[in-house]
């Protein structure tokens, strides 16, 4: 059953975007007397069209379900070229990341400033959405902030990984620090294309973060995310 995102607090007074009704009547092709799930805040219902023009519904259900991994993961991503990025935030998101840091790191070729800042957040959320809705989860990630490299220490967590292929042998591995690991919060710290500097790295562990490998192969920057947060969904899956 399809599934949309609101944001009302009063279950009386749910009310659709344009953009979902459009979703509902012309791509799903749904008329009246179908159901369709809305998450109101993490409350779930089912709803039943009651009319298509004018489109109205009724909440006939409430759902009792949790999608959410046990811990809450925040990926501090170093932006990098292209659209890598729409795929990103969309796996990121199936995967069960909590919430979400961009970067412009020194190896960031296509930079987030003010000018284009808004419109890139309107596209970034709309694709967090669209995931969010299409694999069912209970809450919707955010995007916190876009920043500047040095501003990470705003953003820091329980427990801090920096995914670096140039780490020390003698670093804990993921593993022990995931086992000895019983707080809630885990960033997550990954380079765009090249990685990071050995200075950005230095500045990283001054702040408490954990260097980390992910395996003997070099990985793209994209398929790093994709990797580290497989693997974290499947160590806290409830």
């Amino acid at each position: 059953m399809q599934r949309y995102f609101v944001s009302f607090k009063c279950v009386d007074d749910i009310i659709l975007s344009q953009d979902d009704i459009f979703h509902i009547t012309h791509v799903m092709r749904m008329n009246r007397g179908d159901n369709f799930e809305i998450n109101n805040d993490g409350d779930i219902y089912v709803a039943l069209i009651t009319n298509v023009n004018p489109f109205e519904f009724k909440i006939i259900q409430k759902l009792e379900e949790n999608h959410e991994i046990s811990k809450d993961i925040r990926l501090l991503y170093c932006i990098p070229k292209g659209e890598k990025i729409d795929l990103v935030l969309q796996k990121a998101t199936e995967l069960g990341v909590k919430n979400i840091v961009l970067i412009n790191s020194s190896r960031t070729v296509a930079k987030i400033n003010n000018s284009n800042k808004e419109k890139k957040l309107i596209r970034f959320n709309k694709i967090i959405k669209e995931a969010v809705e299409q694999c069912k989860r209970t809450c919707k990630p955010e995007i916190l902030d876009i920043i500047d490299y040095k501003d990470i220490k705003k953003y820091l967590c329980d427990l801090n990984l920096i995914a670096y292929e140039n780490c020390d042998d003698k670093v804990a591995d993921l593993k022990t620090l995931l086992n000895d690991f019983n707080k809630k919060t885990i960033s997550i710290l990954i380079g765009a294309e090249g990685g990071f500097s050995k200075e950005e790295v230095d500045y990283a562990l001054k702040l408490g973060f954990n260097e980390i490998s992910l395996g003997k192969r070099i990985l793209r920057s994209e398929t790093s995310v994709f990797y580290l947060m497989s693997v974290l969904s499947f160590y806290f899956e409830d």
